[in-house]
This record gives structure tokens, sequence and C-alpha cells, in this order.
């Protein structure tokens, strides 16, 4: 029942799906972020221990039909009046052009340009508490106290607001599409809080041709865009706020109209499961490898690994509206992600997941520029503690160096100690049940296919380690019930020895995988390690699918005399998988498929 409806899906994606490529738009004028600052206040910016102060201001003058915002940046150690006659010189140049056109339109005109000694005459100057304040005091000497100070120009008042919320930039991504979350690619603030402020989305009415006619369609940080919308223009206009004041406006438009989409995914399908969040002892978890833009932007992979998907879906501009849809559909308490680029986290998951109220932590393995991410709902968890480590430069962790110390293989060594693979280990503390804690243990392991010797040493590496954060955790909060969680891609399939490790704790010397490479055989080592740990979605027959490569290499681990499964989210069909040759697609964002299960702690 659930394969033929998906087939109605794909049959009215593929109507709504362009001709053409939907990365190549019609593209619009380029249009700069631009402040909209109230005519009564002037924003200053200092931090003590600068040599320089920002301030800026609009004015405005009705009759001469001038509306101008003007920034100034100026040394602290100038005189007010030096400060004053820059400002009247910048003013005076805008008012004075103005005359000049006018007398140009209209000869008979009586009009007189500005006199420049306005601060001489008292015209342009600055009020401490109403009292003039003396031209040759120093800047720096008011910078320490700002209250009441008025910057007044041509009667125009001003109050002067220090260190203000402040937005330095705010852009709108390449790639907008019907039904898929949109979210400024930049924000860039000072002194805002972003849960505060406030976001109003407009469109304009392009396809008549009336571009600048603007029409308010939602409000907060994320939009999500409707077939209505298809054609048009974005704009974003944000108030920033924090907890005792606010800012003047910044609003940009997009480059590029909003098209249509790929319509309904599978996962769409399969957030039908997670329409509500949990409660009490109950929690969703996701794992997911999201298939890193370094990886998906190379011809290698665009001819090569993926040469099925259109180029336009291997875009990280489309990738991440599905990554990010999918994700907050799913409504989940611990986000386990891998292949995260550093850029994908910094300017889109952490600020649209932490909007949703989730808080997160980051690392990339050693130098390359994707890594590991963990999110957690922070109105369920506080965050005990962060730690990670990178395997082949900790070695001589002690229950793994007992290990290490027995191999003589030094091929094998030299391989394992030119891998990045690193553990991220987060703790939780549940604010519903304060004694709960939960180490959530986050990799991402080498996938070479003659590795499985080095992948069974990094999966013993990584349940080593997440077990003895959780035995220090138990140390300092003996009152506590402290359970261990263990989410990733491990690049192994459930015949090999790591899913033995993990659910029977014992690997013998034996084991197959120890000789995977005859070159860096492993002999005389067993392994064994004491939690006793199950796969909460089991062993689907495919967490990763490709034409090359196909199966399950993905698992959330979890102990079992700790938690029972609630619900497991169920995986895609094969239909819905190869109905675009493979992963990724239009409508899977990634080679991998995201994991989901709710897990209830015992008790």
């Amino acid at each position: 029942m659930q394969s033929a409806f998906a087939v109605k899906l794909f049959a009215y994606r593929a109507h709504l799906i362009p001709s053409s490529s939907i990365l190549t738009s019609f593209r619009g004028r380029h249009v700069q972020p631009k402040h909209v600052l109230k005519m009564n206040e002037a924003f200053l910016r200092y931090e003590k221990g600068s040599e320089v102060f920002d301030i800026s201001f609009r004015y405005v003058d009705e009759t001469m039909k001038v509306d101008r915002q003007f920034n100034f940046s100026r040394q602290i150690a100038e005189s007010v009046n030096n400060f004053l006659k820059r400002v009247d010189t910048n003013v005076c140049k805008i008012i004075n052009k103005k005359v000049e056109r006018k007398r140009k339109k209209d000869a008979t005109l009586d009009i007189c340009s500005l006199p420049n000694d306005n601060v001489d005459a008292g015209k342009i100057m600055l009020l401490k508490d109403d009292t003039k304040v003396d031209g040759d005091v120093l800047c720096e000497s008011l910078l320490q106290d700002t209250a009441e100070l008025k910057l007044v120009i041509f009667e125009k008042t001003y109050l002067v607001k220090r260190n203000a919320p402040y937005i330095i930039n705010i852009l709108l991504p390449t790639s907008i599409l019907v039904g898929f979350p949109t979210y400024p690619s930049k924000f860039e603030s000072l002194y805002t809080e972003k849960k505060q402020s406030m976001f109003d989305w407009y469109k304009n009415d392009a396809i008549n041709n009336k571009p600048n006619l603007w029409t308010h369609v939602g409000n907060g940080y994320l939009y999500v865009p409707n077939i209505s919308d298809i054609g048009c223009n974005l704009k974003i206009s944000c108030e920033p706020r924090n907890e005792s004041d606010s800012g003047c406006n910044m609003e940009v438009q997009s480059k590029n109209v909003v098209e249509a989409g790929p319509g309904l995914c599978p996962f769409d399908i399969r957030h039908q499961f997670t329409k509500h969040k949990l409660l009490g002892r109950s929690f969703r978890v996701i794992s997911y490898n999201i298939l890193a833009d370094t990886y998906a932007d190379s011809d290698f992979s665009k001819d090569v690994l993926y040469p099925y998907c259109p180029q336009y879906a291997l875009d990280m501009d489309y990738r991440k509206q599905l990554i990010l849809k999918e994700i907050i559909g799913f409504n989940s308490d611990i986000i386990c992600l891998q292949e995260v680029d550093r850029s994908m986290y910094e300017y889109d998951l952490l600020p649209s997941l932490y909007m949703l109220n989730y808080d997160g932590v980051f690392v990339t393995k050693n130098e390359i520029s994707e890594g590991l991410a963990t999110f957690f709902n922070q109105e369920r968890f506080e965050k005990l503690g962060f730690e990670f480590s990178v395997m082949a430069q900790n070695t001589d962790f002690p229950k793994f160096a007992a290990i290490w110390s027995k191999i003589n293989n030094y091929k094998m060594k030299e391989r394992f100690f030119n891998r990045n693979t690193t553990i991220q280990v987060t703790t939780l503390r549940s604010k519903e049940n304060q004694s709960e804690i939960l180490i959530i243990g986050n990799t991402h392991l080498y996938f070479k296919p003659d590795a499985d010797h080095i992948r069974l040493l990094q999966g013993y590496y990584a349940i080593t380690y997440v077990h003895e954060v959780a035995r220090k955790i138990r140390e300092e909060n003996p009152e506590c019930n402290v359970s261990v969680i263990l989410c990733g891609d491990f690049n192994s399939t459930p015949e090999c020895g790591i899913y033995q490790l993990m659910t029977e704790n014992y690997v013998p010397e034996t084991c197959e995988d120890w000789r995977s490479n005859a070159e860096e055989a492993i002999e005389n080592v067993s392994l064994t390690q004491d939690l006793c740990m199950s796969s909460a979605c089991g062993t689907p027959e495919y967490t990763n699918y490709t034409p090359e490569f196909s199966g399950c290499l993905d698992y959330i681990f979890y102990e079992r005399d700790k938690f029972e499964v609630e619900q497991i989210i169920p995986m895609p069909s094969k239909e819905e998988l190869t109905l675009h040759t493979g992963l990724p697609s239009v409508v899977f964002p990634s080679d991998h498929i995201s994991l989901c299960a709710d897990l209830k702690l015992k008790g």
C-alpha cells in the first residue's frame, strides 16, 4: 500500500520539477542588504579598549527630499568638534547636491545652500543631559557614559544608543524551493539575540511586472514557500533585539526567484510516524550521514560515483534544503550527524536548529573540513560536557593501549596512524528526570573495502572511549543513572566484527576481519567490551544505497539493559530507493538513509 502511494507521489514530483536545472533560474538584479534606521535614533558601536567608534543615523529632510543613511568610523582620540565637523561636511554635501539639482531645473527658485559652519553656529551639536557638549572635549570621554547623549542635526534630535543590537550582514540563499524551509544563508550581528529578534518575510509581484510591490507572507527565522510564491523574489526584514534593547532593521531580497521543488519526498512519508514530540522517559534519536559537500561537489563524484543524479541535485544549495526539512520533520531530541561540512554547520544547521531550541557541538576530523555534529533539544536536556578524540593521535588511551601493544604489524599501524577518524561524546542530563544522564557517542569509521581490521580497532576504540566517559560521569554523579548511546556511520555490515563486538561483547582472534588485508593482518588479538549493546533499528537491508554498493552501514547502538525501543521509524522501500537508480537523487539528499528510533528509559 505504501509503495503504491509512493509511486503516485513521485509522479506528482515529476510534474513539479522544472525542465531546466533548478539552479539556473531567473536572476534578478543584485540587491545589497540595507539598514532601515529609525529617524530619531543614532546607533553607536564601541567596545572599551578600542581606538575607534562607529555611529550610524538616518537623516531625512522632507522639503529637500533627502532620506539618507550616514555611517561614520572615527578615532576616539579626536575632539567632539572634529567629529561634528565631519558630520556637517557629509550631510551638507548631500543636501547641497539636491539644491543644485533644483536650481538647474528651476533657476527662479530662491534656495540657499547650507553654510559650512553649522557646528560653530550650534546647528549641529551633541547634548549630554540636554546640555551642549564642549567641542574641545575628546570623544573618548563621552564614550564612557552615553546615557542621555543626543545628536542634533538641524533641529532634528537623535537619541544615541550605544551597542544596541546591530546586524552586520544578512543574505538569502541562491536556491529557494516550494515546500522546503528557507532562511538567511548568512546572518552576522552584534549584541543580538536571534530568538528575541523579529523576522518578517515578503514576496514581490514579479510575475505581473511589479517587482517593487511587496506582500507580507510570514514571520520567523524560517519560512516555507508555497506554490503561490513561485516566480517571486523573497525579502526578509529583521529587527535585531536582545533582552533589553532593539536595533535598526536590516532587509535584503533574494537574488533568485522561488522555484518548484521536488514535491513530496520519501522522508515525508516517514514523518507521518514522527508528527509529535516525545515526553517523559521517552526520547527520539537520529543518526544520519548527510554526504559532505566536499565529497559530492567533485568531478569524480558527478561523473563516476553519482552520474545518475542531476548536477543541480548534488549542489549543496539544493541538498541542504532537503536535509534540513528531513531533520526538522523527525521532531527528534538527539541528532547525530556525520560528514558535516564546517560551513554547513555554522551557516545552516546550527542557526536554524538553534531557532527551534536545539544546541549543538561540532568537531572536524583533524584537519579535514568535514566532521561530526551532535544536536540536542534544549527544552529536554542540558549539556554537562563535551569531548572528542582523534583515534590515531591517542593510541595511548589506556584500555586501547593494552590491545595496541599486542599488534606487531607495523604496516597496519602506519595505516591506522594515517586516518583522521574521530569519536565525539556529548554528556546530557535530562531536565525532566534529573537523575538520568545520557552519554551520546557519534563517530564515522574508515571506509575502504579492505579495511575491516582498521574499522574493528576503531570500533573498539569508540566503544571503550564512551564507556570510559560514562565511568567518570558515574563517579562524579553517584546518585545518577548513566546510560550510553553510540551512533554513527560504521562502514561495516552486520556480518562483520564490529556488530559482533557491540552486540555480543566479544570478537575472537579467528575473526575474518583481522585478515581483510593480507599484508596488514593482525594475529593473536581478541577484543572484549563490557557494555550490553543492541541496534535500535536492527539491521535494515540498506542504510546506504548506490549502484556500486548497497548495505547496512549505520547504527544507533544503545544499552539494552537501560533502554527499550518504543518505535523504529520505517525505512524507505527498495522501490523508492531505486526509482532514480540510486542515492543521492532529487528526493534523497545523501547516499545514506537517516536512522530514527524512539527509546524509553527503563525504571
